[in-house]
């Protein structure tokens, strides 16, 4: 279901609740609050994969990849906090390109809620497939700064 503005605004306000939009206030502003709201929850997924790999015993390839997916959200929620900074002196960002950092935003919210969910499982819980989650999620963060790029 394809959203307009103000939905997708609304939608990511109810994750982020003073989150009103790139162009409403500082752009700058917007995007730390959801950098930090998505750090956040990163950092709980790690919390919880962290916790989990410390009940395992030596099983090899999967504690490999689980160790890796670990890494990875450990750096991921840095890189979130730090380009936080950078971004505050940005220039604006555009009407379209709004549109297109809240098209990425909500992607960005559902890939972490995904990182989560693929946690509940523990029995079933598989390195490969949070790895592929953390590639997509890596991605999607690598548009999105393109866009503050563009603007530049």
């Amino acid at each position: 279901m394809k959203r307009d503005r103000q939905g997708k605004v609304e939608f990511i306000g109810g994750h982020i609740p003073e989150f009103l939009g790139y162009r409403a206030i500082d752009h700058g502003q917007t995007d730390r609050l959801l950098r930090h709201y998505l750090a956040g929850r990163l950092a709980g997924v790690r919390d919880r994969l962290a916790d989990f790999i410390a009940g395992l015993g030596e099983e090899g390839v999967r504690r490999v990849e689980l160790a890796e997916a670990l890494r990875r959200l450990a750096r991921q929620r840095e890189r979130l906090l730090l380009d936080s900074e950078e971004k505050a002196a940005a220039p604006a960002v555009r009407l379209d390109e709004d549109e297109a950092l809240l098209d990425f935003d909500l992607n960005l919210l559902d890939k972490v809620a995904a990182l989560d969910s693929a946690l509940d499982n523990e029995g079933a819980l598989d390195g490969h497939l949070l790895l592929q989650l953390l590639d997509e999620y890596e991605g999607l963060l690598e548009k999105r700064a393109a866009i503050f790029r563009q603007a530049d």
